[in-house]
């Protein structure tokens, strides 16, 4: 009994008691084991060191939730990029080009239409010239006397001009679509001339030369009033 309480004192004397928690230590320590003070530290000091393994402790949990936070925010800004970059509408090659092409400045094709629109007048005041040329020639000629086989041939001629000339004169404003109506009206008279002469030679025996003369010339001066309102429709 003596010798266990001889062990248990010598343990006692061999042991440091922290002068801040209180907890035993064994001799060879030089730090509590509890609260970490320095035991080679008088108390005030030790004191102050723990105070400041506290607040190294402390900052070094402010650092982490710091940086914990950070790696969140970071996270969530990826992830809004991310997301922006999939719901935006991805522009293809060939719409690239269109917009391009749509942004460029306006070319030489711009004006297609203005200098179509030129050269289709050109080429009606052209074609309505040649007719007018053809249609007096021919009025001319009916009132110089010519005989029914000429007539006849010169009228044929007349009307090829007419059918591959007027399709070249496509303007259409109220004007040209008079002239057109005047030129058709013309060719109209001249061709029931030209029947009405046919008939009285048929029947000859019946029809005299002045029943002939009166329709044909009735027939030549309509034309030739329809000729000169197809004139002044070209100049207005």
């Amino acid at each position: 009994m003596l010798q266990k309480a001889a062990t248990i004192d010598h343990a006692m004397q061999s042991s440091k008691k922290c002068f801040h928690c209180g907890l035993m230590n064994f001799a060879d320590r030089n730090r509590c084991l509890r609260c970490k003070s320095d035991f080679s530290l008088p108390l005030n000091v030790a004191e102050k060191d723990k105070n400041a393994l506290a607040d190294s402790g402390e900052l070094n949990r402010s650092a982490f939730r710091f940086a914990w936070i950070f790696a969140v925010l970071a996270i969530v800004l990826l992830g809004v990029v991310f997301l922006n970059r999939r719901q935006a509408p991805q522009v293809l090659p060939e719409a690239a080009s269109e917009t391009v092409a749509a942004q460029a400045p306006v070319t030489a094709d711009a004006e297609q239409p203005e200098q179509n629109a030129v050269a289709q007048n050109s080429q009606s005041e052209a074609a309505a010239k040649q007719i007018l040329t053809g249609l007096k020639r021919f009025q001319n000629e009916t009132e110089s006397g010519l005989e029914f086989s000429e007539y006849n041939r010169k009228l044929n001629l007349l009307r090829v001009d007419l059918n591959n000339t007027l399709p070249s004169f496509v303007r259409h404003n109220p004007s040209d679509e008079s002239f057109r109506q005047e030129v058709t009206a013309a060719l109209q008279d001249y061709t029931a001339a030209e029947k009405w002469w046919k008939t009285t030679l048929a029947n000859n025996s019946v029809f005299t030369d002045a029943d002939r003369d009166e329709r044909t010339q009735r027939s030549w001066a309509s034309a030739r009033t329809h000729l000169t309102n197809a004139e002044k429709m070209l100049v207005h």
